[in-house]
């Protein structure tokens, strides 16, 4: 890609994330996702890297706070389940 190709991507992506287009969030992580797939190393500035850092940390605490809240759905459910067929 070229710098004015990625510029642009950069630009469509900022719009999309800024203006909370949720509609296209799946498309611009999916070219977002390919351009990071293709690289083996990238050379950032130390700001970026720890911007990275704190964004992937408040991610991974979301989706484990999902996940063990699924968990605990799931469990309540199973509960109900059981306490149901008891009762019949």
């Amino acid at each position: 890609m070229t710098q004015k190709e990625l510029a642009h991507l950069i630009f469509l992506s900022e719009v999309v994330l800024t203006g909370k287009k949720k509609s296209l969030m799946e498309e611009t992580l999916q070219c977002l996702l390919y351009i990071v797939k293709s690289l083996e190393e990238v050379d950032l500035p130390d700001s970026v890297v720890d911007q990275i850092e704190r964004l992937t940390g408040l991610i991974e605490t979301d989706l484990r706070e999902e996940n063990e809240r699924m968990q605990e759905i799931h469990s309540h459910l199973d509960w109900a389940n059981s306490r149901r067929k008891a009762l019949e």
